[in-house]
């Protein structure tokens, strides 16, 4: 397992939204009220970029169809859609990030 910087922590504020690519790898940033979320960055139904989703709580609405995510868990919330992929944020000094395989 290697860690993957992401973010300065300095960086983080609640409304903070990034889009991070390394490599093939693209996630999603996400910080409100208080709470860290990483996801994948693009909806699985159709591809959307999620950044201009709606987060409301732990949830967050795909832009496109509507589809509703768990930021959590990753879950569809009608389960018609595969889940999000989620990662665990990761702190190491003043970074925020993932931990992957090599």
């Amino acid at each position: 397992m290697r860690f993957l910087p992401l973010e300065k922590l300095i960086n983080l504020h609640d409304g903070y939204r990034k889009t991070v690519k390394v490599d093939s790898l693209e996630v999603l940033l996400i910080q409100d009220s208080g709470a860290l979320y990483i996801v994948q960055s693009r909806c699985p139904h159709r591809g959307q970029h999620l950044q201009a989703g709606t987060v409301t709580g732990p949830k967050i609405e795909c832009p496109l169809h509507h589809f509703v995510f768990d930021l959590v868990t990753g879950a569809h919330e009608g389960g018609a859609c595969e889940a999000l992929a989620v990662h665990s944020p990761v702190f190491q000094g003043n970074l925020l990030g993932i931990m992957i395989d090599d």
